[in-house]
């Protein structure tokens, strides 16, 4: 009951300041023009029925005029702050983002009040409404117990950042990996890498496990597979394929000072598994960030099948050899 109250009493304000509004017009307008025009306007609005009616028509026009223009001003602010800080600060977008959303909620909010208040009908039946609004907010507390959930969960993520607008993340729970576009009240938007978008509820954003890979270090390790056949020669293979990953321009030398005058290897490439069909070696791939060693591992299985079709070594591939006895079939 307490929280009806105070919505009504804010309604209530809103309408009392339009109404100062509308005096402080008037007496601006009334200071312009002359005495008997004014006099003339004030009877016609004040003094008769179809006056009145077009006094709150001409209100409520323009206040749906008024906020239109904040509501697209507010948008393309919003916008232009959000783009601008993305390449600066990525947590300064997010938070940017994430505001847009209450304004804009106070802006048709005090709308729908000013409205209401003007027409006496509507404000009689709202106030009848927020009186028993007891029982009504038992009932929209129930219905909208998710979505307020998902509120309070955006403004957890908010608070903590375990990431923003930007980074690449996959959502373990959901199988689902995108960068990061958007964080509502509501629910966080993800890009794929097919440009689709994915729309997640706050609240599943708040308890599933997110892997992050901007998170901190922006730096990425991607591991690399080839299978080789048992007849290939291992060693020379070994060396192909750390001379490729050693050559490529994308390739991250993590190797510290220290482990150079150790003889530490640029690349580090082993033998991985012993398969039923291949010899399987693997390379680890380091990159500045998800992006980039994505890429760099994609080229590199392009260059290493055709290095290693000319140098001889065979790649493998899954085959059965099947040995007839006695001469049967």
């Amino acid at each position: 009951m307490e929280t009806t109250t105070t919505t009504a009493d804010t309604a209530a304000e809103i309408g009392d300041a339009a109404g100062a509004v509308t005096d402080a017009v008037g007496d601006a307008a009334a200071a312009i023009l002359p005495d008997q025009i004014w006099d003339n306007i004030v009877d016609f609005f004040y003094g008769s029925v179809l006056g009145g009616f077009l006094g709150k028509v001409l209100l409520i026009a323009l206040t749906i005029l008024v906020m239109l223009v904040a509501v697209k001003i507010t948008n393309r602010l919003f916008h232009r702050v959000t783009d601008h800080m993305k390449s600066v600060n990525k947590s300064g977008a997010t938070l940017a983002a994430f505001l847009r959303y209450p304004i804009l909620f106070l802006i048709y909010f005090a709308a729908f009040a000013i409205i209401v208040s003007s027409i006496p009908p509507i404000n009689a039946a709202m106030n009848k409404l927020l009186a028993a609004g007891g029982v009504l907010a038992v009932v929209f507390g129930l219905a909208g117990q998710e979505a307020l959930g998902s509120v309070a969960a955006g403004v957890m993520i908010l608070a903590f950042r375990p990431f923003v607008i930007g980074d690449v993340v996959n959502v373990v729970s959901e199988g689902v990996t995108g960068t990061v576009e958007e964080i509502t009240l509501r629910h966080t938007v993800l890009r794929t890498i097919e440009n689709k978008r994915v729309i997640i509820p706050n609240s599943t954003m708040n308890t599933s496990v997110v892997e992050n890979a901007d998170y901190g270090d922006k730096k990425v390790c991607l591991t690399m597979d080839v299978g080789i056949t048992y007849e290939s020669d291992l060693d020379r293979a070994l060396a192909i394929l750390a001379d490729e990953v050693a050559r490529h321009p994308d390739y991250l030398d993590r190797r510290t000072e220290e482990d150079k005058e150790k003889g530490v290897p640029l690349v580090t490439v082993r033998v991985n598994e012993l398969a039923d069909s291949a010899v399987v070696l693997r390379a680890l791939l380091w990159g500045k960030d998800n992006g980039t060693a994505f890429a760099m591992r994609a080229e590199l299985l392009r260059r290493i099948k055709n290095r290693f079709d000319a140098e001889g070594i065979g790649l493998a591939y899954p085959h059965l050899v099947v040995e007839m006895t006695g001469g049967k079939r």
